[in-house]
């Protein structure tokens, strides 16, 4: 069984940002952030294209062509049909910008009830709080930037946890979230495969915002298993402190 639920972000990016060999692109218009954002997570026809974005033909060609020229997309022939199109993303996404600051943190004041940090763990985690919500205040999402940070984390600690026997390498994985303080790891199911994290190092005191902020957990969980598997995996975070539910809970989909 494959989940395919997709967590809808409440905020409205007017801005996305792509980094493209040597260089970041920002594009901007409805219709461009629709078509990147559904590219982002699956190739898609020139009709399912035209579908989601209610525009005519002839609006969707031209945006197409646009993005093509500037190789944030491009187009490969339709294994189905060779007369017809598949669109993918050739660039990768980096984050979204809104125009709108969408003060969702009261950050002087959480500083402000912090009891004395004499545990570095709890230093750095700080800092890392910080961070992220200064990027939210100021409209940024950075949420493809701590997955690809993630993912580059999972790859060190693969070695560290891999075993062949899969529920070996749960049980190495329950116990290193436990020893370095990452939370504390259940595994809900294996078919699909479920892991449910209590005390999630990166959003336990998060604000609620109603969506999830697990980006840096998912990218490592991604890589960990892609790497068990042997093919690339794609963890969804269906549940999350910042949404305010109990846990953060990992759909992997293999």
């Amino acid at each position: 069984m494959t989940i395919t639920k997709k967590i809808i972000s409440k905020r409205s990016p007017q801005y996305k940002i792509f980094s493209l060999d040597n260089k970041v692109d920002v594009v901007k218009g409805h219709v461009k952030v629709i078509i990147l954002d559904s590219l982002h997570n699956k190739d898609k026809s020139f009709n399912e294209l035209v579908d989601l974005t209610g525009k005519s033909k002839p609006t969707v060609s031209q945006h197409l062509r646009e993005l093509v020229d500037e190789h944030l997309i491009k187009s490969k022939k339709d294994p189905k049909d060779a007369r017809k199109k598949i669109f993918c993303m050739n660039a990768e996404f980096l984050g979204d910008l809104s125009k709108e600051k969408k003060s969702r943190f009261d950050i002087d004041n959480y500083f402000a009830q912090l009891p004395q940090l004499k545990d570095p763990f709890e230093f750095y985690r700080l800092i890392l709080r910080s961070l992220r919500t200064e990027f939210w205040n100021e409209g940024v999402n950075i949420d493809p930037i701590l997955r690809n940070a993630g993912k580059r984390v999972g790859d060190v600690f693969y070695e560290e946890l891999k075993d062949n026997n899969l529920e070996k390498l749960l049980i190495n994985i329950v116990d290193f979230w436990k020893n370095k303080q990452l939370g504390r790891v259940d595994i809900q199911s294996l078919d699909p495969l479920i892991i449910c994290v209590y005390d999630c190092f990166e959003c336990k005191d998060l604000p609620i915002i109603g969506e999830p902020a697990c980006a840096f957990d998912s990218g490592v969980l991604d890589s960990i298993f892609s790497k068990h598997f042997k093919k690339e995996v794609v963890t969804i975070e269906t549940k999350c402190y910042a949404m305010k539910n109990e846990c953060c809970t990992f759909v992997i989909n293999n």
